[in-house]
Formats: C-alpha cells, sequence, structure tokens
C-alpha cells in the first residue's frame, strides 16, 4: 500500500510542483534525460534549486563492456511525512517520510529497459548483478546481520513476539527483524521476578538525526530513534507480559503503570544508564564533587566537558522536557550560580 501510496504521490505531486530544481551534481548525468522524460513530462521546470533537488548517477555496473543498470540518488524535495520501514536486498530501510520520486532516496536505472525503478518496485534482484554489494558499499540501508543475544534470558520469546508483530505482511522472519536483545535486571518480590529493565533493537531506525530525549533527569541520546523502542531500554511487566517503553514506565509514580516498576530510578542509578543532569564531573553520580566543579566552571578555572552541550547542532529533542546542558540543573537554560544552589539543594534532599 505505501509503495502504491509512493508511486501515485509521484505522479500527482511532482506534476503539481512549480519548483523542481535541476541543480545536479556531475557524478552522473548519462539517464538524466530519461529521469526528466519519465517523471516530469520531459520537460523541466523553470526555478531551479541546486539546494533543494538531488540527482546523481552514483554507480555504473557493466557486463560485456556496457552498462546494463545504474544506482541513482534522486529527491525533487518533495516530502510526505509518512514513516516507512521495508527490507530491500538484504538491507533494512526505514524513514520518516516518502521522497519523491525514490521513497528512500535511491533507485536503479535499467539500461535495457531505459527505465527507472524505485527499490519497491524491483520484483526480482538479480537482473541487477551486485546490487547488494553495492549498497553494502555505499551504507545504504541498514545491513541485517546474525542477532546479539545476552546470556540466561527469560523472556525472549515475549521479544520475539514484537518482532513477529512488525514483520507482518513485510517480506522478512521475525528473526531477521531483531538486531539484539539483552536484559540487564531483574526485579523481584518475595523471590519471583516481577519486571525486567530490558535493552532491545531491530535493525530498522528511523533516521531524524541526531536526537535526545530526557527521562527523569537523565539525558538519553541516539542517532536516529529506534524500534521497538526509542532509546533501545524497556521495561518487562512479568504479570501482563507487556513492554513499556523506558519513560512510561518511569516518570510520574502518580501514573498507574509507572507504579508497577517500584525501584526502576535505583536500577537506572545502578548501571549508570543515560546521562544524569548535574553530574558535571561524569563520574555516574550525583554528588558534591559535581557542585565544586560547576563553581570552577562558572569561574573559569575549567572548561566545560564537552559532552554537557546536549542541544548539539541539529539535535532534536523527543521528549517533552527540553534540556540544554548537563550543567543546567535547575532547567532554565542557562549555567550559573542557581545551577550550584540546585545541585547543592539535591545533595540536601538525597542525604
Amino acid at each position: 500500500m505505501k509503495k502504491a501510496l509512493a508511486i501515485l504521490l509521484t505522479l500527482s505531486l511532482t506534476a503539481a510542483a512549480a519548483v523542481l530544481p535541476a541543480g545536479a551534481s556531475e557524478k552522473g548525468r548519462r539517464y538524466y534525460g530519461d529521469f526528466i522524460r519519465q517523471y516530469y513530462d520531459g520537460a523541466e521546470p523553470a526555478g531551479y534549486d541546486a539546494e533543494i533537488f538531488v540527482y546523481n548517477e552514483v554507480y555504473y555496473h557493466t557486463a560485456d563492456g556496457a552498462t546494463d543498470w545504474a544506482l541513482v540518488e534522486a529527491d525533487s524535495g518533495i516530502h510526505l511525512e509518512v514513516e516507512t520501514t521495508d527490507v530491500f536486498f538484504g538491507r533494512a530501510f526505514a524513514n520518516n517520510d516518502i521522497a519523491v520520486p525514490f521513497t528512500y532516496g535511491y533507485g536503479i536505472y535499467d539500461a535495457a529497459l531505459e527505465r527507472f525503478f524505485d527499490f519497491g518496485e524491483i520484483a526480482d534482484s538479480s537482473r541487477y548483478p551486485d546490487l547488494q554489494e553495492v549498497l553494502d558499499a555505499r551504507h545504504i540501508g541498514v545491513k541485517i546481520g546474525t542477532p546479539q543475544f545476552g546470556e540466561n534470558l527469560r523472556y525472549t520469546n515475549a521479544f520475539y513476539s514484537l518482532a513477529e508483530q512488525f514483520a507482518a505482511g513485510r517480506q522478512i522472519s521475525a528473526e531477521q527483524t531483531v538486531r539484539s536483545y539483552d536484559e540487564l535486571y531483574y526485579h523481584k518480590t518475595d523471590g519471583v521476578a516481577d519486571w525486567a529493565l530490558v535493552q532491545g533493537e531491530f535493525w530498522f531506525r528511523y533516521p531524524y538525526g541526531s536526537v535526545y530525549e530526557v527521562i527523569d533527569n537523565r539525558v538519553f541520546r541516539a542517532e536516529g530513534i529506534g524500534i521497538p523502542f526509542g532509546n533501545t531500554y524497556a521495561v518487562y511487566h512479568a504479570a501482563t507480559g507487556r513492554f513499556y517503553e523506558l519513560r512510561s514506565a518511569l516518570v510520574n509514580p502518580e501514573v498507574k503503570i509507572s507504579r508497577l516498576f517500584p525501584g526502576l530510578a535505583e536500577v537506572l542509578d545502578e548501571l549508570n544508564l543515560g546521562e544524569k543532569i548535574g553530574d558535571i564531573n561524569q563520574n555516574g553520580a550525583l554528588d558534591i564533587g559535581d557542585a565544586t566543579e560547576l563553581q570552577r566552571c562558572l569561574a573559569e578555572y575549567r572548561d566545560y566537558p564537552a559532552a554537557d552541550g546536549v542541544e548539539a547542532d541539529g539535535c532534536r529533542n523527543i521528549g517533552d522536557v527540553s534540556v540544554q546542558y548537563l550543567s543546567d540543573v535547575n532547567g532554565d537554560g542557562k549555567r550559573d550560580i542557581s545551577d550550584v544552589t540546585a545541585a547543592q539543594r539535591k545533595l540536601t534532599i538525597k542525604k
């Protein structure tokens, strides 16, 4: 359905576009005329903008001395915000929008047919020998490999159940979906495990760029948003057989879900997961040394650590709490003496 939607968008949106620039790189333009004919009715629209439009023939495959297919990068700048996930040629693709004319930014030009194909339109990849190796070499998509597992796991079947749900309707198995899974901690009540802190990831990750999430005064950073858990961590509730994202399991103790997991914040402390806001000396704990170090940084006796600036260029907050610096203890967006006071107050409350 998504591929059909992408094709319809290609026909309708490109036809309606007033600005379709052609500032293409000179990496390769052998088939540019065919590209214009297929997608733009043979006429280059006026108003080119090289900052938006992309057209590159990035690889040519030859057979018997002649090019039989080419890998093409193309993006008209027209996008629709729809989250997509697919598997093509042994590689996982994910995106947070549909691009035009190629869903994931790349397509194939078939020299014999004189036609371009989106990856989703290619039913028989054997027609394009060495394609998978070319994609691997250029790191296009994520190469699916052997899953990595921890030891002595109890709830692997439940995690595979998530993978089966995700794989349903796609040309991929649950086994191919899973990238890694581990169980980091078991909480027990009366000697029986009632919840577990887990870390799991599929091969698919939405490319949102550098992102961070603030959860219970901890910062979790990542490149893109993972599946099935955004920052790879979750909590498994044994009685209901359900996984909960770390945010819903931890943030508000008044919420019924978070009351299921007593001691979770302390477990994160014990395992030193996430970066604690206020941990200026970066020893994994909030202590008097952080207040001292913050005073030295404010007096310019010390430089703030490079990791202190959470909101780096292009870094996107995927939570509902914004933070600019790990040293911004009071959360006002600035580094000043009030943060020292806030850090000392936290230590007093902790005692």
